[in-house]
């Protein structure tokens, strides 16, 4: 394991604070129990002493925090069916299923789309590519399913990821939201962090959150429930999900954010009757990367490409349309 030394200063807004708290928020790739882990075995001081991860932080406090890295992951080819939807020299795009993580991380080692990638690229894999992330130029949550770009060079990674920060590559998706939303057309524009009380989460935080900006507008209305086109403007973690249940909308079949069973506790019994089987159909969150659209890495020229819905979201629709 490797390890490096972060010097921080508390500022006004953070007083209060629990020690690992603050750190999070300032460690962006960090959760909170890898600073409480950090804490516990000496490596965070405060002021030039040993701390706590429970210590109140004050302003003007000296933080001092011994980031140690864990070993790297190795990941393994697996002979794991893809999606492949395009594909030549410079980039793939994958219909990503449902279920299927993308990278390997703590707790998923193993059947992700990476270790798919690695058996499918075989001995034609770029030397200069990270063998974890191997291109990944952006992500979906193992339960959303759709559209995404592979770069198979670092330099098509480079010019695709600067593109993806300037906002010039298109992300639309297709998503069931529970109620009707009013009105049926706008931007959602509230800045998005990790919850202070489970920071496998996101909220809506205007004081620590970072932009995102959602762009939305809905396709069909059923009874109780909308299909919605949803643009990205911003990527951040959860961006759609969070975005839309904070509105009191949120994306049907979502367990993390109030769109399974807590949803339906807040309709009258007629509605939950008619609308509680959708929860039989849908296994996940009802959320789907229906278009792309990029820069091509050699010459800039767009290309687009789309995808229709997989079949527990279509079933869900054929559902809704049949509901009196």
């Amino acid at each position: 394991m490797t390890a490096h030394i972060l010097k921080l200063s508390v500022p006004a807004d953070s007083e209060g604070e629990r020690l690992d708290i603050f750190c999070a928020r300032k460690v962006a790739d960090r959760t909170r129990s890898y600073f409480t882990k950090l804490a516990s075995s000496g490596h965070i001081s405060v002021d030039g002493k040993q701390s706590k991860a429970s210590l109140k932080v004050k302003r003007g406090m000296s933080v001092e925090i011994e980031l140690i890295s864990p070993p790297p992951i190795e990941a393994e080819p697996e002979n794991i069916p893809i999606n492949v939807v395009y594909e030549d020299k410079r980039i793939v795009v994958i219909n990503k299923a449902a279920g299927m993580v993308v990278h390997p991380a703590a707790g998923n080692y193993e059947g992700t789309l990476v270790n798919a990638l690695l058996h499918y690229f075989g001995d034609n894999k770029s030397e200069d590519i990270d063998p974890v992330r191997l291109g990944l130029v952006h992500r979906l949550d193992k339960d959303t399913s759709g559209l995404l770009v592979v770069a198979k060079d670092e330099q098509a990674l480079a010019y695709l990821q600067k593109h993806l920060k300037e906002r010039n590559i298109k992300r639309v998706y297709r998503v069931l939201t529970w109620g009707n939303i009013d009105p049926d057309k706008g931007t959602i524009d509230l800045p998005i962090g990790r919850s202070e009380k489970d920071r496998k989460i996101m909220r809506v935080n205007p004081r620590h959150g970072r932009d995102a900006l959602t762009h939305y507008e809905v396709i069909e209305r059923f009874k109780g429930c909308d299909l919605v086109s949803v643009r990205l403007e911003t990527g951040r973690t959860h961006q759609i999900r969070v975005h839309l249940s904070y509105y009191g909308h949120p994306v049907v079949g979502d367990p993390a954010y109030n769109g399974r069973s807590k949803y339906l506790k807040r309709l009258g019994k007629n509605e939950i009757t008619k609308l509680s089987p959708l929860l039989g159909i849908l296994q996940r969150q009802a959320l789907h990367a229906s278009e792309l659209t990029l820069p091509h890495p050699d010459d800039g020229r767009e290309i687009s490409f789309t995808c229709d819905l997989p079949d527990d979201i279509a079933g869900a629709i054929s559902f809704l349309r049949n509901i009196k």
